[in-house]
């Protein structure tokens, strides 16, 4: 069965097998990358800062060597790693900051900010709805707004 970058990062941490990398085949070596190992290895907060301090240095390694270097200094134990995912940065549905682009003929980043403003206080939840219906927005996609005028 072919290995998944779970079944890797099991290798690494519970098994340990310095005779690993020499059972894969060809196709599951290409499942071990060392950027993905970094980062979900990260995910234990009490090796952080090892993985941080080595980093610039197994970066260029190759795979085995990685795996060989990592085996050499995580504890062996079954670990589990929960996986944090970044915030969602798309605060405002896009078409209305192409809106608010277009109304205030101004840059991305300044319709965010615009949006940011105006969403703070009745009165520019109030423009927001004013513009949406100036250039024609559907009722139903400004109640999805949230806008609690």
């Amino acid at each position: 069965m072919a290995k998944t970058l779970f079944d890797h990062i099991k290798e690494i941490t519970s098994v340990q097998n310095p005779n690993y990398w020499d059972t894969l085949e060809e196709s599951d070596k290409k499942t071990f990358s060392n950027y993905m190992i970094h980062r979900f290895l990260s995910m234990n907060s009490d090796w952080i800062e090892v993985l941080s301090e080595i980093q610039p240095y197994t970066q260029t390694l190759e795979p085995k060597q990685l795996y060989l270097a990592l085996i050499g200094i995580l504890p062996k134990g079954r670990y589990y790693l929960k996986y944090t995912k970044g915030k969602n940065d798309t605060k405002y549905e896009s078409w209305l900051v192409d809106l608010i682009k277009q109304d205030f003929l101004c840059s991305q980043k300044e319709a965010e900010e615009y949006l940011e403003i105006l969403y703070s206080t009745r009165e520019g939840r109030e423009n927001i709805k004013y513009i949406c219906e100036k250039y024609g927005i559907e009722s139903k996609q400004i109640t999805k707004l949230k806008l609690k005028i």
